[in-house]
C-alpha cells in the first residue's frame, strides 16, 4: 500500500511539473515583430489575425500533442486539443483556412520557425535556440 502512494505521488508531481513548463511564442529570427497581445495571440491561434501588423502572412505552427500543446489550447484558445483540431479541421473544409504546419516535438516547431520567414510557433521556454527570436506576450 505504501509503495502504491509512493508511485502515485511521484506521478501527480511529475504531471504538475511537466504542467506548468513555461511555454513561449517564438518567431524567426529576422522578424520584425517582438510583441503580440493575449487577444492577437488568440486571433493567429484560431486562424482570424493571419497577416502580422507590418505586413506578410503568419505561418503558424502548431505541436501536434503533448503538455505544452495541451497548455497552449487550455489557455491561450480555451479549448481541448482535440475542438482545436476539429476547429481548424472545419476552417479548412469551407474554405476559410489553411491547416497550420504541424510539428511532433518542440525542435520541429523551431525548425520550420527558423528557416520560414513570416512563421510563429509555440514551444517550451527550456527549447529555445539562438535559431529564433522569442515574442513578448502583452
Amino acid at each position: 500500500m505504501f509503495r502504491i502512494i509512493i508511485i502515485l505521488a511521484f506521478m501527480f508531481g511529475v504531471a504538475a511539473t511537466v504542467r506548468a513548463a513555461d511555454v513561449v511564442f517564438v518567431v524567426n529570427a529576422q522578424s520584425a515583430e517582438g510583441s503580440l497581445s493575449a487577444d492577437d495571440i488568440k486571433s493567429v491561434l484560431l486562424g482570424n489575425k493571419i497577416k502580422w501588423d507590418g505586413g506578410g502572412v503568419i505561418k503558424l505552427a502548431i505541436l501536434t500533442a503533448g503538455p505544452v500543446h495541451e497548455q497552449v489550447m487550455q489557455e491561450r484558445v480555451q479549448r481541448s486539443a482535440d475542438q482545436f483540431d476539429k476547429y481548424w479541421k472545419k476552417l479548412v473544409f469551407t474554405g476559410k483556412g489553411v491547416m497550420p504546419q504541424q510539428a511532433a516535438d518542440d525542435a520541429a516547431v523551431i525548425d520550420y520557425v527558423s528557416k520560414t520567414p513570416g512563421a510563429l510557433g509555440y514551444v517550451a521556454a527550456a527549447s529555445v535556440t539562438a535559431q529564433v527570436k522569442v515574442l513578448t506576450i502583452k
